[in-house]
């Protein structure tokens, strides 16, 4: 059951695009998602200030020249935010540019009626454009609102948009939703687009504890299986609890998860 796996360079946060991509490329994985989060994760240049045509080719030639296909962005922090719509089509302009189908996101800070409305106002038109690139966005499990599968599945089919779908995380469901990945998977199934591998470390709610793959509690063999009806592609995401760790402590987790994923037959 062999899927596109790569790394989402949040895994890297106190680090270069660059160094991201060449510790990533010594791992095993061929596949990675750069995270493009303003003021967090800066590992691509800022769509919303500038995109174009030969941008994007250096971006990509970067990935290439490393042996990884650029196959997601992370487009994190835009929405639920003054001009958040305007700012997000520059993220799909750049990934339109450079042929990349799936850029992730979260819902933003959804915190009443007024703001769910909002939200839904503009997903939809985010949705259009869209579907006029030929992408796909996926909302991730992430903050207060949408933090569940079951909550993501319904929040998926009230957009009613082909071009919405959801990025499941397996972490996140534990630590802002209070869940676990195994009972709350199929509830997202039908209405992914993505996937983000992370492990927790203790289960505990509200705790920020993601180490390698195979260290925490996660009982990936269900996931893994659950996922062979799940046909898009994905990214493990490593953020320890919260700490600043060396390229090299990084690297060493990264790395045993591509050997765990290996065990599992899910890479190549």
């Amino acid at each position: 059951m062999k899927k596109n796996i790569g790394v989402v360079t949040s895994t890297y946060p106190n680090y270069s695009g660059k160094e991201a991509i060449e510790g990533i490329s010594k791992t095993g994985f061929k596949y990675i998602e750069l995270a493009s989060a303003p003021a967090f994760f800066e590992h691509m240049p800022r769509p919303e200030i500038r995109v174009n045509k030969k941008i994007v080719e250096g971006v990509l030639k970067e990935c290439k020249d490393f042996g990884l296909t650029l196959q997601c962005i992370a487009g994190h922090t835009r929405l639920m935010k003054e001009n958040g719509v305007e700012n997000f089509k520059k993220v799909l302009d750049f990934a339109s540019l450079g042929k990349i189908k799936y850029v992730t996101t979260d819902t933003g800070e959804v915190k009443n009626k007024e703001d769910e409305k909002r939200f839904y106002s503009d997903i939809r038109i985010i949705g259009d454009y869209a579907k006029e690139k030929g992408i796909v966005v996926c909302l991730e499990m992430h903050g207060n609102w949408c933090n569940t599968g079951k909550i993501g599945a319904e929040i998926i089919k009230t957009i009613n948009h082909p071009n919405i779908k959801l990025n499941y995380d397996t972490g996140n469901v534990i630590m802002f939703g209070n869940t676990r990945p195994e009972v709350d998977l199929p509830f997202a199934l039908p209405y992914m687009g993505y996937i983000h591998l992370k492990d927790h470390g203790s289960g505990k709610y509200k705790e920020w504890n993601f180490p390698a793959l195979g260290e925490g509690i996660t009982d990936f063999k269900k996931i893994f299986e659950m996922l062979k009806e799940f046909d898009g592609p994905g990214s493990v995401e490593i953020e320890f609890e919260g700490k600043e760790h060396s390229i090299e402590e990084i690297n060493n987790a990264v790395k045993k998860s591509y050997t765990f994923l290996k065990r599992y037959d899910i890479v190549e």
